[in-house]
């Protein structure tokens, strides 16, 4: 709870993460749905392709001996679960030179994709391959088209989400059709009060909560400093559902972790 994107991109490149798709849990719903302890800081699971934990620690572990002395054992976990299960998002098996490219497209990550397909394109235009390229970028369309609908029409329900769909969106795709529509939305939705008073409650807690919880190790610290000025920003942003949500329980979470690291 204590991340942001900057400590997420070091956690990337520390557990080689790349090129899986990643995104903060601002609201919990991943740490909750894969059952993290609540005191964990930090929490690294791998899901396999029939949705069974394949892999759940709270550190990159590696193997010691073996085959794979000195491999991320999240790592040969994953490839284990990619070999029985090689993706479902495409209806057409992909030609040998384009594994890597469909792979990429399952993952979601299009414009990873894209530069795999323009590399094998500039050395194998085989028929088969260009039919494949043709039939992913088709589906890149499809998928985006989709996907910004979907964030339009949430706007009227839930600004606040659609808010945050949309600059997700506009950052995932920085040249499409799309993305003026949707900029200009987003550009309503800040004037939106529910959505400002949201976007302010995840700011203060940035600049203010967020630097005292990685200074505070002890519980007497925490009830001395902590919890103090955790009162006053409920007191400020506790209508909020960032508020209610996340940061209720990130700072629980945190007197958990401090509770469970003085016990060992």
């Amino acid at each position: 709870m204590t991340g942001n994107l900057s400590s997420l991109k070091h956690q990337v490149d520390v557990f080689k993460l790349k090129p899986f798709p990643t995104m903060l849990d601002c609201g919990g719903i991943t740490a909750a749905a894969y059952n993290v302890p609540k005191n964990a800081k930090f929490h690294l699971v791998v899901i396999d392709g029939e949705g069974k934990t394949a892999y759940s620690a709270s550190q990159g572990w590696t193997w010691s001996s073996g085959p794979d002395a000195g491999k991320f054992i999240h790592h040969t976990q994953v490839e284990k679960s990619l070999k029985k299960f090689p993706g479902m998002l495409y209806d057409v098996a992909p030609p040998t030179d384009m594994a890597q490219a469909a792979h990429l497209y399952d993952l979601q990550q299009f414009p990873l994709m894209e530069m795999e397909l323009n590399k094998v394109m500039a050395t194998s235009k085989k028929t088969e391959n260009v039919a494949f390229a043709d039939n992913l970028r088709k589906k890149v369309v499809e998928v985006r088209k989709q996907r910004a609908a979907q964030i339009e029409a949430l706007s009227a329900t839930n600004p606040v989400q659609a808010y945050r769909d949309a600059v997700t969106f506009v950052g995932a795709y920085l040249q499409c059709p799309e993305i003026a529509g949707l900029g200009k939305m987003v550009s309503k939705l800040k004037q939106d009060p529910k959505v400002s008073e949201e976007l302010r409650a995840e700011a203060a807690y940035q600049t203010t909560l967020v630097p005292e919880m990685r200074k505070t190790t002890t519980e007497a610290v925490f009830n001395k400093k902590l919890k103090p000025m955790a009162d006053g920003y409920m007191v400020a942003f506790g209508n909020t559902e960032f508020g209610k949500l996340v940061v209720t329980d990130a700072v629980e979470a945190h007197r958990l972790a401090i509770i469970a690291g003085t016990k060992h």
